[in-house]
């Protein structure tokens, strides 16, 4: 008779157990290691974000930019993380939030993750420097500017180094090069036209 009036009880533990230690989520191709106390899962060709209960924060999604070639998973800095989108023909980039908005929108030709609350961005300068009269066409000249913007997407500096670009019809993979780097919290290297570089105090 004990037995049986302590089955009840015994019952009710391993049920407790049993939903204590129950799945979050199952079948993640990739985890990554928790960043800004968020971890990137991969569940076949897309990208999510859990926090530290498992709960998923930002909803899976295919336009994440990767950290680099060492780390293969999306990565937020200062709570934003990279994204890309193909717009006429061109991958332009942005960045969302750590709930998954889209906080600065794909508009660059290339950008950095941030850093200390700054990421460098690529943008295109064009002016009109004539006109052909064969063509019946006005000629476009195009520049490469790189600046300094916040997670707010406002512009804090530029850093006068533009260098020609020819746009090209063809979609590629491969964004221009930055020609800047941070290299302290207020400091940073700018690459000038004969490969030397000029450091800057913002």
């Amino acid at each position: 008779m004990r037995i049986m009036k302590n089955l009840p009880i015994v019952i009710i533990f391993l049920f407790i157990q049993s939903f204590g230690s129950s799945q979050v989520l199952t079948d993640m191709d990739e985890v990554s290691t928790l960043t800004e106390n968020l971890i990137a899962i991969k569940n076949e060709n897309q990208w999510g974000f859990i926090n530290e209960k498992g709960l998923l924060v930002v909803n899976f999604r295919n336009d994440f930019v990767l950290d680099d070639k060492q780390i293969s998973y999306p990565l937020f800095k200062n709570k934003r993380c990279l994204i890309r989108r193909l717009v006429g023909g061109k991958y332009l980039y942005g960045y969302i939030d750590t709930e998954g908005n889209e906080v600065i929108k794909p508009q660059y030709l290339n950008a950095s993750k941030f850093n200390n609350g700054f990421a460098i961005i690529i943008k295109v300068f064009t002016e009109t420097i004539g006109y052909n009269e064969v063509l019946k066409k006005d000629v476009i000249s195009s520049k490469l500017e790189e600046y300094i913007i916040n997670t707010n997407g406002e512009i804090v500096k530029y850093l006068e180094n533009p260098r020609n670009y020819i746009p090209s019809k063809a979609i590629s993979e491969i964004p221009p090069k930055l020609h800047s780097k941070f290299i302290a919290p207020h400091l940073i290297a700018v690459m000038k036209k004969d490969e030397k570089w000029d450091i800057y105090e913002f």
